[in-house]
């Protein structure tokens, strides 16, 4: 009986040969076998699988291959008992009185032999006489054909092995290939002389090469000669996320996220790995996901009066298209608000919207985070060198914040950079081409600064092709309610606190007030009177500490008895005479302003004024 066939290659593969595929798939290479042994024997030879089907035979079996040996034939016990049996008379022995070929079988000798692997058995490697001289000839040197048989079911095995290895080796392989390729990035791996082994598909669509696609065997070299990977190999080093430059096949530049190693064994460079993906589409991913579920939109600017709703309605229009914007306003009426909003509904939205606060970053920095700067271009700088913001922001958007605050030697490169759609990085020598949008913002007069000279006026007019003026809140005081109710309710989530809205005092505090803050100061107020707020309702006596008097500040103050105060006067008196009619509650002043034609925050106003 032969010994276990040795599988270390597969289980270093996690794989065990299936026994029926084992012979049935290399049934070729096993007839042959057969044949040989029949042939050095002079016997015939059959080959059965586990099932007992015969896969190889000469003589009378060739009649029977894909048949099945007949049931209580020794070959069951043979290979249940992973033993070599014989049978030294067929037919009349007790080895054959349950086989359901015994009435037919015309043989006069047999030898059967497990094929086995792992110590299991796979099937049966049989010789069999059939006439009185061959079995003469075979029995005297018994043992020594029992020798033969075992070895040819030991190479049997062998060949099933071989036959289940590559079979699972390229099965792998496949897997290997369709993983390389599902991957999102480049991949290229190549030999110790830098010849293409494996690129994926991804590989070729980022270096145009689909006209000319590179099998394995082609120079990388020829392809892309200052390719990273190549230098990794030559310094023996690794390189993660570094940034390099490949022209392709019609010349144009782009520019990769690459990452490069050297495959080192036994001191020696064997090859090398090199993913990589297209910086653009990186920085689009990147900001995509940061961006998720955050986007701000026209939707999430609250109000509903009729300056801001014009405003927004303008500003939505020129979204669409890609001009310039300089946005106007005073502090805190939510200017990077709409900025953020002309992006996000603009065609530009999957790609970086990005911030610059021109007075919160030093004069002296200002210009290396706008353009960018190069390795070694100021002591401290980066040795791989630093993207600037017009950079990030390629094919999205820029927003420049105070704009006004600008210092006027990088005013004429901002223009520049504006009109040629071209910027270069500090220290650097070449320009970069760039595609944003520009949306500039300012809370100071443009045109008192280009008066006083520390404005260009060329500038201004570049960034000035769409103006849009946000209104003050004093201009929008039916807003008040609704962004009040807007911050309580975010407020009170936040701080995990029970407060529903204002009284009707603590409204018209806050609808008499001029907010120069606006909508900003409003919040901050808001946000204070929720953090000491006592119970459900937030008071008078909540607000006062925030809200200076605002008597004699408010515009048409005053004791003078002109037609305007007249006027006023005669508007109160009608909404008080409405108020005592429906009552004080809030339902009930809803219903004397439906009366009177004007809403509730216009009422609230008439009632504030003194």
């Amino acid at each position: 009986m032969i010994g276990n066939t040795n599988t270390d290659n597969f289980s270093s593969l996690g794989v065990i040969p299936k026994p029926i595929q084992g012979l049935t798939s290399p049934a070729h290479g096993i007839q042959q076998i057969a044949d040989a042994v029949a042939a050095a024997m002079g016997v015939d030879v059959t080959v059965a699988d586990d099932n007992l089907l015969r896969v190889a035979g000469t003589g009378p079996f060739e009649k029977d291959l894909g048949k099945k040996v007949p049931q209580g034939c020794v070959f069951e016990r043979a290979l249940n008992r992973v033993e070599t049996v014989i049978v030294e008379k067929p037919r009349e022995g007790s080895l054959c009185i349950d086989c359901h070929g015994r009435d037919r079988c015309q043989e006069t000798l047999s030898i059967c032999t497990p094929i086995t692997i792992q110590g299991k058995g796979v099937g049966i490697l049989a010789i069999v006489a059939f006439t009185p001289e061959q079995r003469d000839r075979i029995y005297p040197s018994l043992p020594s054909y029992i020798a033969f048989l075992e070895k040819m079911a030991e190479l049997i095995a062998t060949k099933i092995t071989e036959h289940s290895l590559m079979l699972a080796l390229e099965g792998r392989n496949r897997e290997l290939e369709a993983v390389v390729n599902h991957i999102h990035q480049g991949v290229i791996c190549v030999d110790s002389s830098r010849l293409i082994r494996q690129i994926n598909t991804r590989a070729v669509e980022l270096l145009k090469l689909q006209a000319n696609v590179p099998e394995p065997g082609d120079d990388l070299r020829a392809i892309w000669p200052d390719c990273l990977l190549l230098r990794c190999m030559e310094n023996r080093e690794s390189y993660i996320n570094a940034s390099e430059t490949y022209r392709t096949p019609g010349g144009k530049q782009v520019r990769f996220l690459s990452s490069a190693k050297a495959l080192i064994l036994a001191d020696k460079v064997i090859g090398g790995v090199l993913t990589f993906s297209d910086l653009e589409s990186t920085h689009k991913d990147a900001f995509r996901a940061i961006e998720h579920g955050t986007a701000f939109t026209f939707n999430d600017i609250i109000g509903t009066s009729h300056a801001i709703t014009q405003v927004k309605q303008q500003a939505l229009t020129a979204a669409k298209y890609d001009s310039n914007i300089l946005l106007t306003g005073e502090t805190g009426t939510g200017k990077e608000l709409f900025a953020r909003a002309i992006h996000n509904a603009s065609p530009r939205r999957d790609y970086p919207f990005v911030a610059v606060n021109c007075t919160a970053i030093p004069e002296s920095l200002l210009e290396s985070e706008l353009f960018g700067y190069e390795a070694g271009a100021f002591t401290g700088a980066s040795k791989n060198g630093k993207p600037g913001k017009f950079e990030l922001a390629n094919h999205g958007t820029l927003f420049l914040d105070e704009i006004g605050d600008m210092p006027l030697f990088l005013q004429a490169k901002l223009l520049r950079a504006i009109q040629n759609m071209e910027i270069t990085r500090v220290g650097g020598l070449y320009p970069k081409r760039i595609d944003a949008r520009i949306i500039s913002a300012t809370n100071q007069d443009l045109e008192e600064l280009m008066r006083t000279h520390r404005f260009r006026d060329d500038l201004y007019y570049r960034l000035c092709v769409v103006p849009i003026n946000l209104p003050p809140l004093r201009q929008r005081p039916d807003d008040i309610p609704v962004l009040a109710d807007y911050f309580i309710a975010r407020y009170a989530h936040q701080f995990n606190k029970a407060v529903h809205g204002l009284t009707d005092n603590a409204l018209d505090l806050l609808m008499a007030y001029d907010w120069p803050g606006n909508a900003r100061e409003l919040e901050n107020v808001i946000e204070y009177a929720v953090n000491f707020a006592t119970d459900e309702w937030i008071t008078v006596e909540k607000l006062r500490d925030r809200i200076p008097s605002c008597s004699s500040g408010k515009p048409g103050f005053g004791s003078t008895k002109d037609l305007r105060t007249a006027v006023r006067s005669f508007q109160k008196q009608l909404v008080k005479e409405a108020i005592e009619r429906h009552g004080e509650n809030p339902a009930a002043r809803e219903l004397a302003a439906q009366e009177l034609g004007i809403s509730r925050a216009t009422l609230y106003r008439i009632l504030s004024q003194n």
